[in-house]
């Protein structure tokens, strides 16, 4: 008996999957088809046709013309357009696919189409539809460290503009005669990224000073001021479609001893994890090591009397590439096991947060991102560390 061909694959979306399959991104959601056989197709609409035609890695691409002449007439719906797709690949019934396999972030709605059409439909185990994707290539590195190199720029940016603010009597920050808002200066950070060829930024960066450092993925608001921890962590999206993500703690005026402590503790974390960084070493193990170095230095994690988690309560490190934290890499360094391997590419980014208004808080975070090499890993950035001082 002939053994039986391999699922097809489709994907309908416009996100990282079809960016990474076709190499290009588009606006709209999109099928994308793979044959037993290897072969690819793409069905577009006419607006993205033309670039497309000239840019894509498909094999074939057709647009929605093409595809309404090849219906004969059925509805120009998505079930018919995946089983014409099935149909351009002829192969004899006994070779016929197992099934059509599909991601496990595919639409909800269409599965159900396809299943009611008879479509023998597979959802795909592995969070990464594209296992690949968890090594990046020498081309998909070059792409990232033109991304972090970019979001350095925006952070020097911001740094000058602390660095050109005045410390009122109030310790309120003011720069061009007007009080500094974590608003302004995530405008002006958005405004340089944009014109280096940022197409997205995430919603971010994030600007969060004093009380507000001390949650992680508190955007920030409001007037910054002296004295305060100012976390900066700037995460745009280069033209090349691939993200950057680089942290930077720091403080306008004159730090406490406190503050001093903390933040040298997280730098030195952040030393420890990048040293264990080589293939082979469990990502898990290298988050437990800075987790331990903290507790022996004396900042202990845990939960607040208001239910506030303190101390390290985030992984140290998510993967990067196509997305900005990457489906099925989003633990590479945390408490799920990940062992590393040559060309994949993480943050690494320990920090330490303290909720509250009293002198001992607020939160401290130092990211880099790094791509894990033979012998150990290769660092994407060049951004100053220690000088976290802003005079």
């Amino acid at each position: 008996m002939p053994k039986s061909l391999p699922p097809a694959r489709l994907l309908y979306e416009n996100g990282a999957n079809w960016h990474y399959a076709v190499g290009e991104p588009i606006s709209d959601p999109a099928l994308w088809y793979q044959s037993p056989k290897g072969v690819t197709h793409a069905v577009v609409n006419e607006l993205e046709y033309g670039h497309l035609l000239k840019t894509a890695t498909v094999v074939r691409l057709h647009n929605f013309t093409e595809a309404r002449a090849g219906l004969k007439g059925a509805p120009f719906t998505l079930p018919n357009l995946v089983t014409w797709l099935m149909s351009l690949e002829k192969t004899p019934p006994a070779r016929a696919p197992a099934s059509l396999l599909v991601p496990r972030n595919f639409p909800s709605g269409l599965l159900v189409q396809l299943q009611a059409a008879h479509v023998p439909v597979e959802v795909a185990e592995d969070e990464l539809f594209f296992p690949t994707r968890a090594i990046k290539t020498p081309t998909e590195i070059k792409k990232l460290r033109a991304a972090q190199a970019l979001n350095e720029q925006v952070l020097s940016h911001a740094m000058q503009i602390l660095a050109a603010a005045e410390i009122a009597r109030d310790q309120k920050l003011f720069w061009q005669g007007q009080p500094l808002t974590s608003e302004i200066l995530r405008g002006q950070m958005n405004a340089l990224a944009a014109s280096l060829g940022a197409t997205e930024f995430g919603n971010g960066p994030i600007v969060a000073g004093g009380a507000q450092s001390a949650i992680p993925h508190e955007r920030g608001h409001g007037v910054l001021r002296a004295n305060q921890f100012i976390v900066l962590d700037s995460f745009p999206r280069h033209r090349n479609g691939y993200w950057g993500d680089c942290t930077r703690t720091v403080l306008k005026g004159t730090p406490s001893t406190w503050q001093t402590e903390v933040y040298y503790a997280v730098l030195e974390a952040q030393t420890l994890a990048l040293k264990l960084l080589r293939p082979g070493v469990d990502g898990k193990d290298i988050h437990a090591a800075v987790q331990s170095f903290f507790t022996k230095m004396g900042f202990p994690s845990g939960t607040d009397a208001k239910g506030r988690p303190f101390g390290c309560f985030h992984g140290t490190g998510h993967g990067v590439g196509l997305e900005l934290h990457e489906t099925g890499q989003r633990h590479i360094l945390s408490t799920v096991s990940c062992p590393l391997k040559a060309g994949m590419v993480t943050s690494v980014e320990p920090g330490l947060y303290y909720p509250g208004n009293g002198e001992k808080s607020g939160g401290v975070r130092i990211e880099d991102v790094v791509a894990i090499t033979a012998t150990g890993h290769s660092n994407f950035n060049k951004l100053e560390k220690r000088r976290w001082v802003v005079s």
